[in-house]
């Protein structure tokens, strides 16, 4: 692998309960139906901002956009990444791949959330929903994503929470890992792989290494606590294990 893609909601930032509570605040404020946040999560594959709020409103201006931000930027701040991200990201980095993000939300609410999290400057490239016609399970955004890295799909993988993302990694011809640590139901089988930690992703994608004075190959491991190393990395026909 060359490149690493990274989904945002559920997979970098612990943000889904947040934005799902904003989307259905805001769509409850506007007269909309009474919809959970599971509910809206559910409808998240729909796409981005506009178009999550035009599902369950029936339509969508500048004034619902401004409504969901009211409720969504203030908690914005508080947005953190899940444990062991940011050593993730770095060590991927010093292994000499290429980061991205190819996330459903709008560009808007993408770059606000990475920069909240620290984690921004970690990549090289941001694709957003709201910057390709056609939203997950279509390869378009991760496509997008692949070009502005200058890394054919064959040598990317996609690392995301949900269905959506696994089959958009497929379409697209990329690799698919699961980010089971985002706790989203509903994956099935299938060709991609499993990380059950942030950590799993380096074992599973970057070949051993050998460390500077050590005569021979040692796989390249995150530091993180002895605790958070319990679970390695698994298939897909594992992933109904505990």
């Amino acid at each position: 692998m060359r490149a690493v893609v990274f989904d945002m909601d559920g997979t970098l930032l612990d943000s889904v309960p947040t934005v799902s509570r904003a989307y259905a605040d805001a769509i409850r404020s506007l007269g909309g139906p009474p919809v959970s946040p599971d509910e809206v999560v559910a409808e998240w594959h729909v796409g981005h901002t506009e178009l999550v709020l035009g599902h369950f409103l029936g339509r969508c201006g500048p004034a619902e956009v401004e409504c969901f931000h009211a409720h969504l930027d203030p908690a914005i701040a508080k947005l953190r990444p899940f444990p062991g991200i940011p050593a993730l990201l770095d060590e991927l980095v010093d292994a000499g791949l290429r980061l991205g993000v190819f996330t459903a939300a709008t560009r808007r609410v993408a770059l606000s959330m990475l920069a909240a999290a620290g984690i921004d400057a970690r990549f090289a490239v941001v694709v957003a929903g709201d910057d390709v016609e056609r939203p997950k399970p279509a390869p378009d955004g991760l496509l997008l994503a692949q070009r502005q890295l200058g890394v054919p799909a064959e040598e990317t993988a996609y690392v995301g929470d949900a269905e959506v993302d696994l089959g958009c990694a497929n379409a697209a011809r990329s690799l698919g890992v699961h980010a089971r640590w985002g706790a989203r139901a509903s994956v099935r089988g299938g060709a991609h792989l499993v990380a059950a930690h942030p950590y799993d992703v380096l074992n599973l994608l970057v070949a051993p290494r050998s460390r500077p004075g050590d005569g021979m190959g040692a796989k390249a491991t995150l530091r993180l606590r002895p605790a958070d190393r319990q679970i390695s990395c698994a298939h897909a026909s594992e992933e109904g294990q505990p």
